[in-house]
Formats: structure tokens, sequence, C-alpha cells
């Protein structure tokens, strides 16, 4: 019969094989795969645990027994805790040191205080088929699917384990070990072999199950990498297909000089170089961007940041004219040198709706504050400014169509280009340059090379040089009221400028008709005031006027107590005068009478006719001491005019003359009126031509 210590030893030889195959397991794979290292350290106790069994009667027995039995069973917690963290499903395993704990109390007893070999190997087996059914039911039902093949035969073997623990509890309750376990029979012998004999498939399975692990995640790999590779392929494809088919201007360059590397059909759509007559150049020989330093501040600011988006700066195009550009731009390497990806949006277009916009607001607040010549000026302006053109010029086309009046030149015209007389002059379109082509056409007009005119006439003397020019016509009702014109840009004028100028042309005429008109009926308002408020034989103010403007002289009176008087005039016999020369000789004894009272008042007294022949005046800060010397005045002046009437026959008339001066008991303007009529009744009741003075009660 085999020797159970051989076997013993023999088991730990073997032992230590499968931990060295599980260490090389470790070391080839410990930065792929997570838990080898537990792995690694249950084999190691598995292998000392034996060793210790192997050398019982030579050790003490607490070594012997319960720390190889707890090296057994606590090292296969390890191997489950690895398992875990290779399926990537960890959970807590306090549970499992707890049954670790409760399996060495248990241990200890029927060891040394009731000992007993059978209790200890039920012990023993329990305690494993406990840790193994948890490592067989991870490896089958807990992993995922797609891991569920690599796994399943590692699970498969902790059941076998399972099941020979539980056969080896049988057959200890059938055939008792006896207590020494170097003496015990057959039995365990071969149980010790099966147990060496699962413990070197599972090696097995584990060796094969990493491996398996390995060839799936390669072919994983594989798959990803072809799908990456045609992921790369279709994002090349589409980068090809968006970098040429693009409306905007894409550029590779080189950093260091600006070479040009690669360039888009939009480039050359925009730009007007072709492919070819770019590739050979660089972006400063062509001198696309307007202002270098430009360039210089892209490349300082992708250099900090890598990246810079939706910056706007003006370039250079090949028909020497300009547009503005929305730059985007990113630092890419080809092969070990650096480059620019470049992207340009043409936005032109855009940002000249905005000028024009913003402009027409400008405009219309600059109508309602400033006069039209500086309304007209800064249209010019600003036209300027939008086309790069340095002469700008407004006429008026007079109602005659014959006739033109210089309104405005633009700012830098007056500073820079033309010292001609003109503002305002008045002169025969005839007489006027070639531009005047816009008149008799009714178009715009461009003349993009002005000398090659035929009928070009001489320029006045002071009159800025003509390279090129843009004049447009505005009509209303088919007549041309106003012309604008610029000059001198750069690049030749096109259909765009023709639009730009047009339409802010238009903008402006329309805000000088509304500021025409607004003047227009502001006269007419001031006329209807003038009307309304005035006596229209006289001219001096009407009943209406004067009963408004006394109600205000009343108010002042309560509120300081400034003296106030108020006169009352009646021309004593008026309509024997009507009846005798009629009444145009009367209208004129009250024009006569009018002047006469003018000559002797103050310019702070209110005159007014309050109908026919009578009259009013507000003596303002006249008190009654000063009230009968300034009545008296008038009445003197009026006896002392002479009227001239019908064939040169002269009318001496008089005039009656009531006083009422302010006082506390006055509270209304009516009051006073009241007073003052009474006052000139008196004065009638007289015998006429006099003053009356009402005198306070």
């Amino acid at each position: 019969m085999i020797d159970i210590r051989t076997v013993l030893v023999s088991y730990a030889v073997s032992n230590a094989i499968c931990a060295v195959v599980i260490a090389l397991l470790w070391l080839g794979h410990r930065k792929r795969y997570s838990g080898l290292g537990f792995w690694l350290a249950d084999f190691a106790m598995q292998f000392i645990a034996l060793i210790l069994v192997a050398l019982r009667g030579s050790i003490p027995d607490f070594v012997s027994i319960i720390v190889s039995q707890a090296l057994i069973v606590g090292g296969t917690i390890l191997l489950l805790i690895g398992l875990e963290r290779f399926a990537d499903k960890r959970t807590s395993q306090i549970h499992n040191y707890v049954f670790l704990a409760v399996f060495l109390v248990v241990h200890s007893y029927f060891s040394f205080i009731q000992p007993s070999l059978l209790a200890r190997n039920i012990n023993f087996s329990l305690g494993l088929i406990v840790i193994c059914a948890q490592c067989a039911w991870l490896m089958i039902r807990r992993v995922d699917a797609e891991m569920l093949p690599i796994t399943r035969g590692v699970g498969s073997v902790f059941l076998a384990f399972c099941l020979f623990f539980l056969l080896r509890i049988i057959l200890d309750l059938v055939v008792n070990p006896g207590n020494e376990l170097f003496n015990s029979g057959i039995f365990d012998t071969l149980s010790v072999l099966m147990d060496q004999m699962l413990f070197i498939i599972l090696t097995f399975g584990l060796y094969l199950m990493v491996n398996r692990r390995l060839v799936v995640d390669l072919e994983h790999d594989i798959i990803k990498r072809k799908q990456a590779d045609a992921a790369l392929r279709l994002s090349e494809e589409k980068f090809f297909k968006a970098f040429h088919s693009s409306p905007d201007a894409i550029l590779i360059s080189r950093i260091e000089d600006g070479r040009l590397i690669e360039v888009n059909e939009g480039f050359s759509r925009i730009t007007g170089y072709s492919r070819e007559e770019a590739l050979s150049n660089s972006s400063i020989s062509l001198k696309l961007w307007l202002d270098l330093q430009d360039r210089e501040k892209v490349i300082a600011a992708l250099k900090k940041h890598q990246r810079i988006r939706d910056q706007v700066y003006e370039f250079h195009i090949k028909s020497g004219g300009t547009i503005i550009g929305l730059y985007s731009g990113e630092i890419i390497f080809l092969g070990d040198e650096a480059h620019i990806l470049s992207v340009v949006r043409d936005i032109s277009e855009q940002k000249q709706a905005e000028d024009i916009t913003r402009l027409r607001l400008e405009l219309w607040e600059c109508a309602a504050t400033y006069p039209l010549e500086n309304l007209m000026q800064k249209a010019l302006d600003e036209i300027g400014a939008l086309t790069g053109s340095p002469i700008g010029f407004y006429h008026f086309v007079e109602e005659d169509q014959k006739t033109l009046s210089l309104q405005a030149w633009s700012t830098r015209t007056l500073a820079e280009f033309c010292q001609a007389e003109g503002k305002g002059l008045h002169y025969d379109i005839d007489e006027a340059g070639v531009w005047v082509d816009a008149f008799h056409q009714r178009k715009p007009v461009i003349h993009n090379d002005y000398a090659a005119l035929p009928h070009r006439k001489g320029l006045p003397e002071g009159h800025a040089e003509v390279v090129r020019q843009l004049v447009v016509p505005v009509l209303r009702e088919g007549r041309v009221v106003s012309i604008l014109g610029v000059g001198n840009k750069s690049s030749e004028y096109d259909e765009s400028d023709v639009k730009l100028v047009s339409y802010i042309a238009d903008i402006v005429w329309t805000i000088v008709e509304r500021k025409r008109a607004e003047e227009q009926i502001r006269q007419l308002n001031v006329q209807l005031e003038r009307l309304a408020m005035t006596d229209e034989l006289t001219g001096i103010l009407n009943r209406r006027s004067f009963f408004s403007r006394g109600a205000e002289e009343i108010n002042r009176f309560l509120r300081y107590q400034a003296p106030l008087t108020l006169l009352i005039l009646d021309i004593d016999g008026f309509k024997k005068i009507n009846d005798t020369y009629g009444h145009m000789a009367g209208d004129q004894v009250l024009k006569d009478f009018v002047s006469a009272l003018q000559r002797n008042l103050r310019r702070t007294d209110i005159l007014a006719r309050l109908g026919g022949e009578e009259f009013g005046i507000i003596l303002q800060n006249t008190g009654k001491e000063n009230a009968s010397v300034a009545a008296e005045k008038l009445r003197k002046a009026v006896e002392k005019q002479s009227c001239v009437v019908n064939e040169g026959q002269t009318i001496n008339v008089t005039v009656s003359i009531g006083v009422a001066t302010a006082n506390d008991e006055v509270q209304s303007f009516e009051t006073l009126l009241r007073n003052a009529d009474a006052a000139l009744y008196q004065a009638k009741d007289q015998g006429r031509n006099r003053v009356f003075l009402m005198v306070d009660k």
C-alpha cells in the first residue's frame, strides 16, 4: 500500500509545479488582467499547507493541523476573490471571512478538545464545498454571457471539487478513518490522489481560461482594428469629400514659411487663385493676409492653444480686392513637420449686410439730430469705408431736371483729395462730367478705366484725380432726384458695389424727403399757430391768446404778488368812421391805431385785439401808481395820430381807456377784466377820450 506521507510529498511537488505555472501566468498577464495575483497567493498557500501536513509529527500539531487547514481554506477564498476580479464581478467577502473563522474554531475543537479525525475531515470537506460552490456559481452563472464560454470549464472543475468533497464525506461516514491521518486506510490515500488530480486539472483549466480569453480579446482587437481601419478609411474619404466640396476656403500650409501644401476648390473660388498657382506659392508670397501681422498673431495663438476659432480678418484676393473672412485654424503634423489647417469663410456679404443695417439705423438717428449736410457726409464716409472708395459726392437734381446742386463731399475727399470749390453750387447738368451718364441713362454707371473714356471732360482746378468711379441715380416717379458717386477704389467696381451704393443712396434720399417734409410741416404748424393766436388784420394777439396770457399773468401775480395792470381800450366813434368812409378806411384806422400803441409800449407789455374796435393791454410789473400815467401816454399818442384814408383824407381818432390793477380781491383774469370793463364804461360815460382808473374798494 502506498504511504500517504509519500502521496502528500508528491502532491506538494506537483502543487509547486502548478504554482510555477500560475506564477508565469501572473508575470505575463498581470497588467492585462486583474486577480491573477490572488491565484498565485492561493497556490503558494496550498503548497505551504501540504508541506505542513506532510511534516505532521515533526512540527507542532497546531501548525500541522490548524495552520495548514487555514491556509488551504483561506487560499481557496483568495482564489475566489481573484476569479471575481478576473471576471470583473467583485463582491464583499465578509461572509467568507466569518465562515473561515467558524471553520477554524470547529477544527480546533475537534483537534484539541475532543480529537476526531472524522469530524475534522467532514469540517474540512464542508469548508471547501462552500467555497468551491461559490467559485462554480461565479464561473457558470454570474459571469457575463460573452465570457461564459471562457469560464465554463473552470466552473465545471469547481463542481467536480464539490462532488469530490461530498463523496469524501459519505465515504468517511461509511468507513471510519480512525484518529490518525498517517494510519488511515486506502480511501484517504485515494482521496488525496484524487484531490491532487483535480488540482492539476484546475491549474490546467485556469491556464486555458487565461489563454482562451487572450484569444477572444485578440479576436476582438482584430475586429476593432478592422473597424478602426474601416472608420479611418471612411473618415479619410469623408475628409477628402468635405475638404474639396466645402464652400469655405480650406488650405494646409507650413507653419514655418506659409508654403501651401493643399487647397480646396472653395479656396480657388473665393481667392481666384487656381490650385496650381496656390501650391507653387506661399500665403506670404500671394499676399493673402491684408495685414501680415495678423498671420503672426494667428501663429502665436496656435502655438499657445493649438487651435483658434471664428476670428475675423481681412484677406487679399487675386482680383486686387479684399474679403472679410471668418478664420479658424489648427496645428497638425504631417510627418514631423508642423502645419496649419486653415478654414476661411467669406462673410463679406454678411458683414456688409450687418454694416448696412447699422448704417441705416445710424443715419435715421443722425437725421433726428443733425442737419442734412452732416447726414449726407456721414453716408458718404460710410459708403467710402464699405467700398474702399476714398472719394464720394452727393448732388441734388432740381425740379427742372436741368440743374444740379452739390450738397456734400465725403470727409476724406475734402481732407485728402479735393480742394475745388463748389459746395452748394448750382450748375447745368450738361456742364457736368462723364459721371452725369447716370442721369441720362437713368441707371448706375461704372467707369473702371476713367482715363480711357472718350467723352470725359477736364476736371476743375483742385479736383481729385479720378481713376475709376461708380455713380448711381435715385429716381422718384420717373425723375432723377439725386446722384451719389464714389471713386478711386483700389480694385474694379462690380455689381455688389452697385447694389450697396444704390441701397444707401436710396436711404439717404428717403431721409432727405422726410426731413424736408418735416420742415415743411413744422413751418406750416408755426404759421397755423401764428394764425390761431394773432389777429389777421393788425398782426397782434387775438382774444384767445390774450385770455391765455392773462391767465398766466394772474397766476404769476397770485404766486409772487408782482404788480399787474389791465387796460381796456375802445376807439371813440369808430362805427361812424366805417359808415362815413367805408370799412377799408376803418381797417386802416385800426392798423394806424395799433402802430401808435406799439410805439409807446414796452417790449414786455401784451397788446391784443379783443374784437371790433376794442383792444386790451396787460402791463407787467405796473401798479396803480404808474397805471394812469401809462394809460394817459397811450391816449395822447392816439390823439396825435393822424390816419390817411381814401384819396388822402385825414382822420383823427380818440380812445377811451379803462384801467384796473390786480389786488387781493382779484383771483382770476376774468375778475380783472370785469373791473377794467367797468372802468372803460365810466370813461365813456364821462365824455370819452379819457382814462378812468378803477379804485380799489
